[in-house]
């Protein structure tokens, strides 16, 4: 070979190898481009009925006096996404709704029913043996984002967001801010180093990955900054900075508002007054308001008027905190419109950790019934959508039952990566479904709800189209149609023929998921409750928990007008017939019973016949006196429980 022919052939093996290093670096390129950006936002007590989306496909139309609203860039999104119009969360309080978000489950598997302690001092947190999904979100190459409110513990190396897979954090730790830097950063700044501290995570400045920002970032004294605008800039800025790596990001976006304290800028109060004019005066003249329970409580009327005057004032506060959200979401979508390949490859999640507080704190559940705290469903039914241009081409409402414990895995899995087997995951990975319009729970698999309160516990649980609720001490569970019924106004319990059947069969459920948890005590409590003569007597419950009132999980689970205890006999142990019978009803048992008790309820519950002890192992049962209809037999065997159905004709 010639010096000419070698050269050539030198430089033709120089441009193939760099064609094929490129080719590669263009390939791995396209494959990570084809992994989505994704961004969770969490609203903090945001109404049900206080985003348009939710509102414009109420079959009952929004009640203009309670005061619309407007949320037009959150609704433009939702409308051109799904809406999730049956969403849940996994408690109906912040701290334990976000610790089951971020570990996908239950909080009471590891005793986080409570929030954390209002101290950012505490050593408590999530337990770091617990998997975060934004841990296994980075382990695929995401570039990883947390801004906002944390509320999961303080103790740096263990329970902040750089410990649980974020790369950058700006926001808070705790569960709350003010919205104005001098109702919280001047005064720890005060008070540092002096004989009382500010340990309230309220009063701390914020927190740029490991430490507190400057103290001069955000002093403003003729504008001061906003905090939903501040934590908004603050990701617009990480957009930027990120939107064309090669790697994707996750963002976690988890504002404070409109979570009380009631804040907003003067300004955008009037000018929300301005854009509204009727909404002050109908509010003002409501009876949702002056009709309340909280306001007919008041008997003198100048006290009366005066506090319809404040939850009205409060509502405008609130509804300007809601306009300000939806003003700075609008600013995050035009950032990443910059360039509409990144737009349309992201995923945004929106939802709000909780149901709305109403009333003194400002917002609205409607259609729903009650408030954050409840286990009815104006507790933890909240307003959602998912938006991912690229993949939802078909706007679409998604009316199944679906929970924030979902986004565990479904997120996992749209990063490419895998929830280990290990892992206990309480949700399931939603999104094929979602988009196909197909139930993810088609064979009823529940949802539940529980909150302990002084003595007992409130507890509910879903498959829809039915709902079961039981609250108070001594109360009855009452069983809800949530599809046709989303307010719970009427208890079919009654007058549903298979009311009982449901019933038994949702309870059954609740007691095999609360059998793998039943002994695990909270892990903390949220204050340490009112001083007493020899200093902090402790939170209410705690006393509770340490003598076994609480968890009272077998109250909760068994009531005067339907027991259910926490072993049942598997009906393989027992044959019953005739089943429909005339007269008798056989049960004769496989196995040796030596307890036996019989009761024949009628399917509002009432027990009509009573049987102890009575050929014990093949006792014959007398119906004939019985009206014709439908009835449940409860059996008792040996400390375990059993129902069956019956057919008197």
């Amino acid at each position: 070979m010639n010096q000419n022919l070698q050269n050539i052939f030198k430089v033709l093996l120089i441009l193939l190898i760099s064609y094929t290093s490129e080719a590669q670096t263009v390939q791995k390129k396209l494959t990570n481009t084809t992994k989505p950006n994704i961004i969770l936002i969490l609203a903090d007590d945001l109404g049900y009925g206080d985003v348009g989306f939710n509102r414009a496909t109420n079959s009952e139309p929004f009640p203009a006096d309670r005061g619309i609203i407007p949320t037009p860039n959150i609704d433009a999104l939702a409308n051109s996404g799904i809406i999730c119009k049956n969403a849940h969360v996994a408690h109906p309080f912040c701290g334990p709704s976000r610790a089951a978000l971020l570990t996908g489950m239950y909080p009471h598997r590891i005793g986080a029913q409570y929030n954390l302690p209002n101290d950012i001092t505490s050593t408590l947190g999530i337990p770091t043996n617990e998997t975060f999904f934004s841990k296994l979100v980075k382990d695929e190459n995401y570039n990883t984002a947390a801004f906002g409110k944390w509320h999961l513990g303080f103790s740096e190396g263990s329970y902040q967001p750089l410990d649980r897979g974020f790369d950058y954090f700006f926001g808070f730790l705790g569960g709350g801010k003010g919205y104005f830097e001098n109702g919280y950063e001047d005064l720890f700044y005060r008070r540092l180093g002096g004989n009382n501290p500010t340990t309230n995570e309220y009063q701390d400045p914020l927190q740029r990955n490991r430490s507190y920002v400057d103290r001069n970032e955000f002093s403003n004294a003729e504008n001061e900054d906003y905090l939903t605008d501040v934590l908004t800039n603050d990701a617009i800025n990480y957009i930027g900075t990120n939107a064309h790596k090669q790697d994707p990001f996750f963002m976690y976006l988890a504002y404070n508002a409109p979570h009380t304290p009631l804040e907003a800028p003067a300004d955008e109060i009037t000018l929300f007054k301005q854009n509204n004019p009727d909404f002050e005066n109908l509010v003002r003249n409501s009876t949702y308001i002056s009709e309340s329970n909280p306001i007919k409580r008041i008997s003198d009327p100048t006290a009366r008027e005066a506090k319809i005057e404040e939850f009205v004032q409060d509502r405008i506060t609130y509804a300007t905190m809601v306009s300000n959200l939806d003003t700075n979401i609008g600013k995050l979508v035009a950032e990443l419109k910059k360039d509409m390949n990144v737009y349309n490859n992201t995923v945004i999640i929106f939802l709000s950790d909780n149901g709305g507080y109403t009333y003194s704190k400002g917002a609205v559940n409607f259609p729903l019934d009650a408030l954050k705290g409840s286990v009815l469903e104006g507790g933890h039914k909240v307003p959602m959508f998912v938006h991912w241009p690229n993949k939802i081409t078909t706007p679409s409402v998604y009316n199944y039952q679906v929970s924030s414990l979902d986004l565990y895995p479904t997120i996992v899995n749209l990063a490419g990566g895998t929830v280990p087997n290990t892992k206990i995951i309480d949700g399931k990975d939603i999104m094929n479904q979602l988009i196909a319009g197909q139930d993810v729970r088609p064979e009823g698999q529940a949802l539940y709800i529980m909150r302990p309160q002084n003595g007992f516990h409130n507890g509910a649980v879903m498959s829809y189209p039915w709902k079961i609720v039981k609250t108070g001490g001594k109360g009855k569970w009452k069983l809800f149609n949530i599809v046709n019924d989303p307010g719970e106004t009427n208890d079919v319990r009654r007058i549903e023929p298979t009311a009982e059947i449901v019933i038994q069969k949702l309870l059954d459920q609740a007691v095999a998921w609360l059998k793998e948890f039943k002994n695990v005590k909270p892990a903390w409590y949220d204050n340490d409750g009112e001083d007493g003569p020899n200093g902090p007597v402790g939170h209410p419950h705690q006393a509770l928990w340490d003598d076994g009132t609480l968890p009272g999980y077998d109250t909760l689970f068994e009531s005067e007008d339907l027991k259910l205890g926490l072993n049942s006999i598997q009906k393989t142990n027992y044959k019953l017939y005739p089943n429909p019978t005339m007269d008798y009803l056989n049960l004769n048992f496989n196995q040796t019973i030596t307890t036996l008790e019989l009761e024949i309820l009628t399917m509002t519950g009432s027990v009509v016949k009573k049987i102890k002890g009575t050929s014990t192992n093949k006792p014959r049962i007398d119906v004939s006196s019985l009206p014709i209809g439908n009835y449940i037999l409860r059996i008792k065997a040996d400390g375990k429980t059993s129902f069956e159905k019956v057919i008197k004709v």
